[in-house]
């Protein structure tokens, strides 16, 4: 199992932590660290083998080098058709749109 420490800068550490703390459990990481501010830390851990791999949550951070993953920010691109599925199963049952067809779970809740 690899091991990761997550540096993230202060001034954005809620959101960094999360991304980082995504990151790597997708990649089934084991985090060992959170280290917020100290990049000398970071790196002490990884040269030490401590930590197999630095986790960062931007391309901004000092000196990226081997060792050092960026997460990436998370895509603000919908999946293809969800929203379009979801408007049209809400509007096929609303009220406003008259319809004969029932649904097959009402007819499980007659009396």
């Amino acid at each position: 199992m690899v091991d990761a420490v997550i540096y993230m800068r202060p001034e954005n550490y809620s959101a960094s932590a999360a991304r980082c703390l995504d990151y790597c459990s997708a990649r089934r990481y084991n985090v060992v660290g959170l280290i917020p501010g100290d990049w000398d830390a970071a790196m002490r851990m990884l040269q030490e083998g401590k930590a197999s791999v630095v986790v960062v949550s931007s391309a901004e951070h000092p000196e990226p080098q081997p060792g050092v993953e960026i997460a990436p920010k998370p895509s603000s691109r919908r999946r293809t058709g969800t929203r379009s599925v979801a408007n049209a199963a809400r509007s096929r049952w609303s009220t406003d749109t008259p319809t004969t067809a029932e649904p097959t779970a009402a007819r499980h809740y007659r009396y």
